[in-house]
């Protein structure tokens, strides 16, 4: 059990790594890594049914089940995209509980570990609003920061013609809100997730710009590499266990 617990840990940790180079780079990670995971953990989970039983059987069952419903929940609501999902669908099978060498006093055995390494992502990603609320304080007037205090958490404004220098040069962002005219007006409507900045987008805004319907600065929020977080969240389950189960217990 203990090599075959060190063989998939180490197999995962390669696949993060290069899905967090894909992620960082392309925003999207090849479905090839997914299949191979798949391909590597079922002949794994099958040697574990065979020397443990119904009781590892229950467990994996449960682990696969539980992070397919929530990773599947995340995506729908556009919390991270698809390839994340698809990532912690595959972590579930190749890893169904915390790997016998490692453990901790706090911690519970049977715990799904890809739910774990969900919940520890996205505490740690909790550094990203944080960080552009900060920039936005330094940035933003102080009357203009309290009248955006929410968006203030997960965009920061930007002028249109650098929206449209983003999009040449292919960097990561996306509007916060989406413009549709109705009845002569121009209607702004925020959109969780962000709007995706195509020709057709840039064109729009060029043209209400000059029309005076918006000001020469929107709002914009980065499209996150959420693998790193996974990636994150993966170590921190390892060596540290779930966050919020270790800090119930110690409070």
């Amino acid at each position: 059990m203990l090599e075959v617990d060190i063989l998939s840990v180490i197999f995962c940790v390669f696949i993060l790594i290069y899905a967090c180079y894909t992620d960082i780079k392309k925003r999207s990670v090849t479905n090839k890594l997914w299949l191979l995971m798949i391909a590597t953990g079922i002949p794994i989970a099958l040697y574990n049914m065979f020397i443990h039983g119904i009781p590892f059987l229950i467990l994996f069952i449960s682990s696969v089940s539980f992070t397919f419903v929530l990773s599947y929940l995340f995506f729908r609501f556009n919390i991270f995209g698809g390839a994340d999902a698809k990532c912690l669908i595959c972590i579930s099978v190749l890893i169904p509980v915390q790997p016998s060498f490692f453990s901790s006093s706090l911690m519970i055995d049977s715990f799904p570990f890809a739910i774990t390494t969900l919940f520890n992502a996205a505490i740690v990603s909790l550094i990203v609003p944080l960080a552009i609320f900060f920039y936005n304080f330094l940035h933003l007037r102080r009357e203009e920061l309290k009248k955006n205090i929410g968006l203030a958490f997960i965009g920061y404004k930007l002028r249109i013609d650098a929206v449209t220098d983003a999009k040449q040069k292919n960097r990561h962002i996306r509007l916060v809100h989406s413009y549709e005219e109705k009845e002569g007006n121009l209607e702004r409507r925020y959109v969780f997730g962000g709007v995706e900045i195509d020709n057709e987008v840039v064109e729009r805004l060029g043209d209400y710009l000059i029309q005076g319907k918006i000001d020469e600065k929107v709002w914009v929020t980065p499209e996150l590499p959420f693998m790193l977080f996974i990636t994150a969240g993966f170590f921190i389950s390892l060596f540290y266990g779930n966050l919020i189960f270790q800090i119930t217990f110690l409070v």
